[in-house]
């Protein structure tokens, strides 16, 4: 069916077309291992925190509710790639901590973002690349 070019110059529409793409080949390859998209977030910011951060602290990053957060914590845990705990020091808290499955499996992803940072710089070229990352981020500041 075709869009009859309705969205052919609307930035918006294409960006969103951009990140379902971006979206759907990595949850292709999170798959693989288990993880969704949000979970592999969940776990790059608490590796990124030094392997342990709290409950908050991720909500806040990923700016989603603490239902979200819990569930995904949860399901975390299931799988074996967190663990948690209440913070002694303030008992409101809990705090999430990677274990070696996730710090094993951040591996095996940090390969496959590396072979899609190479197809998008063949793609583009180093200095277009960066042309847009500055672009990207001029968007990001203004909305």
């Amino acid at each position: 069916m075709s869009d009859c070019g309705l969205h052919a110059d609307d930035l918006g529409y294409l960006i969103k077309q951009i990140s379902d793409k971006m979206r759907a080949n990595a949850d292709a390859v999170f798959r693989k291992h288990g993880l969704t998209y949000s979970q592999v977030h969940v776990l790059s910011f608490v590796q990124a925190c030094g392997g342990s951060a709290t409950q908050k602290e991720i909500e806040i990053y990923l700016d989603v509710s603490h239902p979200t957060i819990v569930g995904l914590v949860s399901r975390l845990e299931k799988s074996g790639f967190v663990t948690s705990h209440v913070d002694e020091n303030n008992r409101r808290n809990k705090i999430v901590c990677v274990t070696k499955k996730a710090q094993q499996t951040r591996e095996s992803l940090e390969i496959e973002r590396q072979k899609t940072e190479r197809r998008l710089e063949q793609a583009l070229g180093q200095q277009e690349r960066e042309q847009l990352m500055h672009l990207l981020g001029r968007l990001s500041q203004i909305l």
